[in-house]
Parts: structure tokens; C-alpha cells; sequence
């Protein structure tokens, strides 16, 4: 799959540092994490720059 910079999410389940939660992308739902410290909370739009493995890397 490929990701761009401007494909977004909408966090579903919140995204702490260090962990993972969920997020709305491409009409379903997938695992998501921030490498950074950062937390995002349900409803949150968030940039999808990376996947790794099954799970979508997220920043602000």
C-alpha cells in the first residue's frame, strides 16, 4: 500500500505514546501508533505517513 502525506485518519480509539489504538482510514478501521509523544483522542483527524506491518504510523 502506498501512503502520501496527505491521506488523513480519523482516530476511533485514542492513541497513546507507546501504544497503539484505532483509526478510520479508506472506509475501515485499522490499528494505529504515534511514534511520537503525542496522544490523540476519538474524533481526532490525524496524517497517516507510515504503515508498518498492519499498523498505520500517525503524527498531527
Amino acid at each position: 500500500m502506498s501512503i502520501n502525506n496527505v491521506e488523513q485518519a480519523i482516530v476511533d480509539e485514542i492513541i497513546r505514546p507507546q501504544e497503539c489504538g484505532r483509526v478510520r482510514f479508506q472506509s475501515s478501521w485499522w490499528p494505529a501508533r504515534c511514534d511520537r509523544d503525542m496522544t490523540f483522542k476519538p474524533g481526532d483527524v490525524v496524517r497517516v505517513i507510515g504503515i508498518d506491518n498492519i499498523t498505520l504510523i500517525v503524527a498531527a
